[in-house]
């Protein structure tokens, strides 16, 4: 499974890596192994938000489930998190991203993860 990783980079700016997030072949499709999360939280009716250069409140997955996240990195690549897409939000300080929820009155899930969770270990 495809994911993008959002983190702060060795000069302290926000860069993006693919993640290719290892499955196996179940009774009812590939699953990712299970990825532990200290919650999960809800966000309804996300109203449009364009957002300048910020950093993640918490480590957290963020999916939408309607709706999609345009997100930016330091360097200006931009990535486009659709519904049932995967970012993992990991960028705690330095420069920080911009964001924008489009459109309004989308529904996005978050899963934040424990402190001590390697996504590097989640690599294929």
């Amino acid at each position: 499974m495809k994911m993008t990783w959002m983190r702060t980079g060795a000069d302290g700016r926000t860069d993006f890596e693919d993640l290719e997030v290892a499955t196996t072949q179940g009774e009812r499709g590939r699953e990712t192994p299970l990825l532990a999360v200290d919650g999960v939280f809800f966000r309804t009716d996300q109203p449009a938000l364009d957002m300048d250069f910020h950093n993640a409140p918490r480590r957290q997955l963020v999916i939408p489930l309607g709706g999609e996240l345009e997100v930016e990195a330091g360097d200006g690549t931009t990535r486009r998190i659709g519904t049932g897409d995967a970012l993992l939000a990991d960028d705690l300080n330095g420069q920080g991203h911009k964001s924008r929820f489009i459109p309004d009155g989308a529904t996005v899930v978050f899963g934040v993860l424990a402190d001590d969770v390697d996504p590097a270990a989640w690599r294929a």
